[in-house]
């Protein structure tokens, strides 16, 4: 064919996309409107930036002029709002155990008289089922007890007769290089929305190759346009790639142009990842469609490399020491190639050159699955079609008959079955993997010694002994250090002026910078508070073995943090058991749809209210059969928090299972064909898990979003099942949360009713059965 005749092709095969487009809604309900709607929900849930005013609880037994000082920086921190102060520890843990406070300071009897003999009196206890407020809370009072404790000890040391010295201690500056408010809008939105774009593509492009399918094959397809497959698949793919394309940049206009993050490096290098991370995602999509003939299977295939994309990322936790799969699997998938160059481009201002390789690789990808996924369309477009037809029966009028059918229809639909059972035991190991880790372990940090004393080395050797850091990258300058930090070579820099030892003896202390990568705030808090620790710790031992009473006199306590109900203090017992919530509710929730699309596009014998209630039944008994199966086995399995009130879990479960399936019910009534649900749904996975409240606080969200939060059933699950499994709170401390299951439950339950047996009542009634669209 000469190339007028393929542009031909192409140029047809495009009009007749766009002409699909403009006929069908619910594609163009994908491409136009899903993707702003949730960019307008992550921008406004984030949109706080910096966590403040945390609820926090003192208990002060002290009653001294330091305790009251300390809980009027307490007050006075723009971190904190002292929620309440009970009298004792037993009145407090109930306020952490239901949320109502993230950590509490402990201020003992004797506090103020002891400051000088027990340094470690005060306890700052800190909820870690919730990580990173409860640890910034817990930082916030830990630093507002040290102001206030300061002016106590050195009037203690007069009148213990410790006479006034210079001796001090340095000061340790911690920057986070491109990001320096830590603000969460910058980190979480551009982890979020691209992962989000990324896996909204994926699912249009699997829809959109997936629908010129015919019982398996693309003979169809491939008269149509004389066998031209390439121009063909061109034409389709450039619709989805030009419009996520153009999401993406109104997503980087409104984070870097109208919020002001700006762009630190390359624009046209952060572009061209842009580019290549959607072509590649349409080109896998393809390739999955051709390669298994089947929606079912490529939209299940889809949902695991692009619905788990952002925790495999390399975004929060880590993979450098996790399982070698894990670290495997990170490489493979294209978002963990685009994200590392939208960190190094826009966050930290990286060399060009730097990002090649990864915007190279997603190329790669992009013209390998382009290839294979036509040259297995040609393969496909010479079989024969086999015939399709998914049912899924129930008994209409007989509630046990419906209950075993709901059953017998799992087992046997493939689509209903790869959600409800190999969905929920396939993530219950796969998802894990990505924390396997739980703490970072072994970032490499740039030391630049200018001293080369002793106590520098010291202190590099206390550095590199850490479990956190590995400090055996040494620097010959701090611009050189900057230059590997921006680079991406190394996740923090350590700086130790030139004198700091004698300046430190003398009584004029230099002080030291620590840098961090402020496109990682997960990894940039662990080494910063590493690399803090472990640096004071060292300085003072060093001072102390001058003088005691010297160093005596200088030193503020220490304020011992210690993390509840996730001792640990590991990321993956704090993200997993909330993203569990979120597992179990698309699950279901997406079986439950796919049950009632199937049965309206197959126009199945409509249910009456027994039938309704038998149906209803055996898909919340799946439900509890999946609960169960996560918060016992797997919770055990990979030594979760687990179990701290089996009563209430086993009172809150069924009403989760019950509200989850009885929305997917009414929403699949809604579809024109099964395939909808995964198409339409699956987005929104990630917004739900952040309006959860576990990783992101819902006193940092706009009223009217936490609202819409409560819509969905998974919100007050995650906050009632972290409690009860990880906390173990009463069923008093949870029952607002079983409250709004149970109206949703009511709610939901009523709607699906409606719209699965009104067909039966107009029946009954003589009116003609609504026809399915």
């Amino acid at each position: 064919m000469s190339a007028p005749a393929r542009r031909a092709v192409f140029r047809e095969a495009l009009q007749a996309e766009l002409a699909h487009l403009a006929r069908d809604r619910w594609d163009r309900l994908l491409l136009l409107v899903i993707p702003p709607v949730l960019m307008a929900v992550v921008a406004a849930m984030f949109s706080a930036g910096v966590i403040r005013e945390i609820p926090v609880a003192v208990v002060d037994e002290d009653h001294s002029t330091l305790s009251r000082a300390a809980i009027r920086n307490m007050d006075a921190s723009p971190a904190l709002r002292i929620a309440a102060m009970p009298l004792d520890l037993d009145a407090a843990w109930p306020l952490v155990r239901s949320g109502r406070v993230y950590s509490v300071a402990y201020l003992p009897r004797g506090l103020a008289g002891n400051a000088l003999r027990e340094p470690d009196a005060a306890i700052v206890y800190y909820n870690a089922a919730f990580q990173t407020v409860g640890a910034i809370a817990a930082s916030a009072q830990a630093d507002a007890l040290t102001a206030a404790a300061q002016p106590r000890l050195q009037s203690l040391a007069r009148d213990v007769g410790v006479p006034s010295v210079p001796l001090t201690l340095p000061a340790i500056q911690n920057t986070t290089v491109g990001n320096p408010q830590t603000n969460f809008e910058l980190f979480l939105g551009g982890l979020v929305v691209p992962g989000i774009l990324h896996l909204l593509i994926a699912s249009a492009a699997v829809m959109a190759f997936g629908r010129e399918l015919r019982g398996g094959s693309l003979a169809q397809w491939a008269r149509r346009w004389d066998g031209r497959l390439l121009q063909a698949s061109l034409a389709k793919s450039l619709p989805y790639v030009v419009a996520f394309v153009a999401w993406g940049l109104v997503w980087l206009a409104w984070l870097c142009g109208w919020r002001g993050w700006g762009i630190a490096g390359s624009l046209p290098m952060l572009l061209a990842g842009l580019v290549v991370l959607m072509t590649a995602t349409v080109a896998l999509s393809a390739l999955l469609v051709n390669a298994t003939g089947d929606m079912d299977i490529a939209y299940s295939a889809t949902a695991v490399y692009a619905g788990a994309a952002i925790a495999f990322s390399n975004g929060t936790l880590p993979l450098t020491h996790g399982p070698v799969v894990t670290q495997v699997w990170s490489a493979l998938l294209p978002y963990t190639h685009y994200l590392r160059v939208q960190n190094a481009q826009m966050v930290m201002g990286a060399d060009a050159g730097a990002s090649l390789g990864d915007v190279g690789l997603l190329l790669g990808v992009t013209l390998g699955a382009g290839a294979l996924a036509l040259a297995l369309a040609h393969r496909r477009a010479r079989r024969q079609p086999k015939p399709e037809h998914e049912v899924f029966p129930v008994a209409p009028d007989r509630a046990g008959a419906a209950f075993i059918d709901t059953f017998r229809g799992i087992v046997h639909s493939l689509s209903v079955a790869s959600l409800l059972i190999l969905g929920v035991v396939g993530y219950a190991f796969y998802y894990p993997m990505a924390y396997a880790g739980q703490t970072a372990v072994k970032l490499p940090v740039a030391v630049v010694d200018q001293d080369h004393s002793p106590l520098s080395r010291a202190m590099v050797r206390a550095l590199d002994a850490t479990r956190a850091i590995d400090a055996r990258t040494v620097a010959a300058g701090y611009l050189e250090a900057q230059h590997m930090l921006r680079n991406g070579r190394v996740d923090g820099v350590v700086m130790i002026p030139q004198g700091f030892e004698s300046r430190l003896l003398s009584g004029q202390p230099h002080g030291i910078a620590i840098d961090v990568d402020g496109s990682h705030l997960v990894r940039a808090s662990a080494i910063g508070k590493s690399m803090t620790a472990t640096i004071t710790g060292i300085l003072e031992a060093r001072l102390a073995a001058l003088d005691g009473a010297l160093h005596v006199q200088t030193r503020v306590p220490s304020i011992v943090q210690r993390p509840l109900y996730n001792t640990s203090d590991g990321y993956g017992s704090y993200v997993v058991p909330a993203v569990a919530c979120i597992i179990l509710q698309q699950t279901l929730l997406l079986g439950s749809a796919l049950v009632a699309a199937i049965r309206r596009r197959t126009r199945a014998t409509v249910l009456g209210t027994r039938g309704f209630i038998g149906l209803w039944g055996g898909l919340i008994v799946a439900g509890v059969l999946g609960n169960l199966f996560y918060f016992g086995f797997v919770f055990w399995f990979q030594d979760y928090p687990r179990m701290g009130n089996p009563l209430g879990m086993l009172c809150l479960v069924p009403l989760f299972a019950a509200s989850a399936s009885a929305l997917g019910l009414a929403l699949g009534t809604c579809f024109d064909q099964p395939m909808r649900v995964m198409q339409l749904l699956v987005g929104t996975s990630v917004p739900l898990f952040f309006l959860g409240g576990s990783a992101w606080p819902p006193f940092l969200m706009p009223d009217w979003l936490v609202a819409i939060g409560q819509l969905s059933p998974a919100t007050s699950a995650i906050q009632g099942f972290v409690e009860l499994n990880s906390a173990g709170a009463t069923l008093g401390e949870v029952a607002p949360h079983a409250a709004v299951l149970a109206c949703l439950t009511i709610v939901y339950g009523w709607i699906a009713w409606k719209r699965l047996v009104r067909g039966a009542m107009r029946a009954r009634a003589g009116v003609p059965e609504p026809q399915a669209g």
